[in-house]
């Protein structure tokens, strides 16, 4: 009889083991997880008609990453490792001792093991500066927000073993940005003056009631009235946490959102998908001015409430911030929003607008740098500009970068620690430009 049993179970035993990979022979791979990308098509012979060569790794990471019942299976072991070891399986997806979820990438941010280094900050604030500069140019008022993560705004529900450094680069990057005279809107204190928790507990953004909060906060920075926070809100289970997702990819536990209650009254004047689209426009009657706004995915329950202030609205996920768009638009209003954890995105991707030009004097205890000029005269992103960039050898931290070209201009680059870019004129001669900085 013990035989019997042993071969029954050693017979289940490899039947369960089999349907995974029957399960994806017969129904296809399974769908991708929250923050995957879908499992490409096998191809033994490419469209171009040669033979794949890389077909078996292809292979198994189509087998390792579309088997049968994968999403099931995965939730089913990290809700073992959450319940059991109190740990989370994933490693983007850190667990509170009290069930909070973090987003694991954002840690180095705010534990100082991969802070910016001064140069990086010093030139972010420069930047910034320099993009408000040119909205103001154009007659539009600028405001820099920035959402702080959980771990910045709550530390007491984070891992017992992350640390939070207490100078941040946000912290550190607000004191320049008001050395250099941005303006910039301070949601931090706004969100810890409340007593109340705006993040969702399973999720990486603030809830739709944050959203209003951070709404307010921003246009009272650019002098406009609101009172979105105030309510009032009705309450339901309808958000499905990113975090819990990622951990959990097919669970099904809800949290609790906060509609507005008054009801939004703008409309879509562009064609709209979802919240995540790329372009949103809209139009309010109700509203007053014109607004562009940058924004990332926090922007995805704070725009309607920008949007019901203005008459106009332009959102934009570009990461490089394109402020010629603001003649376009016709604004009066430019925002940059940017989540806490992608601050070096300022650096990453520079803002698209003619390099300002400057007095001669400005160069007067500068010294000429050595730099390698690289001009792609082909772009035709800005009509009647082409983009300049170049090396830098090291410099003081709070050194602007001028170009003088031939003529006698002398154009403010965007900088950043070892290079610059500038849009200039697409008759300027770079190649006999020179490149200035402080030492």
């Amino acid at each position: 009889m013990k035989r019997v049993l042993c071969i029954v179970f050693i017979v289940l035993f490899f039947a369960a083991c089999l349907i995974p990979t029957v399960g994806l022979a017969i129904n296809g791979p399974s769908e991708a997880a929250a923050n995957e990308a879908p499992v490409s098509k096998l191809r033994l012979i490419k469209t171009n008609g040669s033979i794949n060569t890389s077909f078996l790794s292809d292979l198994q990471t189509y087998v390792s990453n579309g088997f049968y019942l994968r999403l099931n299976l995965i939730t089913a072991w990290d809700k073992l490792c959450a319940n059991v070891f109190h740990t989370s399986a994933n490693e983007d997806v850190l667990i509170g001792p009290d069930g909070w979820l973090f987003y694991g990438a954002a840690v180095d941010g705010i534990s100082g093991a991969n802070q910016l280094t001064d140069r990086e900050i010093w030139c972010s604030a420069r930047s910034l500066y320099l993009m408000q500069e040119y909205a103001e140019s154009q007659g539009a008022a600028f405001v820099f927000a920035v959402p702080c993560g959980k771990y910045t705004l709550y530390p007491e529900h984070a891992p017992d073993y992350v640390t939070v450094a207490e100078s941040s680069n946000l912290s550190r990057l607000t004191t320049v940005l008001d050395e250099q005279g941005v303006n910039y809107a301070d949601l931090y204190t706004a969100f810890s003056a409340v007593d109340e928790e705006l993040y969702w507990k399973w999720d990486s953004h603030w809830n739709s009631k944050g959203a209003a909060l951070a709404a307010d906060v921003i246009l009272a920075s650019v002098g406009m009235e609101s009172d979105y926070f105030s309510g009032p809100f009705t309450a339901e289970a309808n958000h499905l946490g990113d975090l819990y997702e990622m951990l959990y990819p097919t669970g099904t536990e809800l949290e609790m959102d906060y509609a507005w209650s008054e009801g939004f009254t703008f409309t879509y004047t562009s064609s709209f998908g979802n919240y995540d689209d790329v372009t949103i426009k809209t139009a309010n009657e109700d509203g007053t001015g014109s607004l562009l706004m940058f924004r990332d995915s926090s922007g995805r329950n704070l725009y309607p409430y920008m949007a019901q202030s203005f008459a106009t609205a332009w959102f934009s996920r570009l990461r490089s911030y394109r402020l010629d768009y603001i003649a376009q638009q016709q604004a009066d209003v430019v925002v940059i929003e940017l989540a806490e954890r992608t601050l070096d995105y300022i650096l990453e991707y520079p803002a698209v607008y003619p390099a300002p030009e400057r007095n001669e004097s400005v160069l007067s205890d500068a010294s000429k740098a050595e730099s390698v000029l690289t001009a792609d005269e082909s772009d035709e992103t800005l009509e009647g500009y082409f983009q300049l960039t170049g090396t830098l050898p090291e410099t003081a931290v709070d050194s602007p970068v001028y170009i003088l070209t031939a003529n006698g201009t002398v154009y403010e680059a965007i900088p950043n620690e070892g290079s610059f870019t500038a849009w200039l004129p697409t008759d300027t001669d770079w190649e006999t430009a020179a490149v200035y900085v402080f030492q």
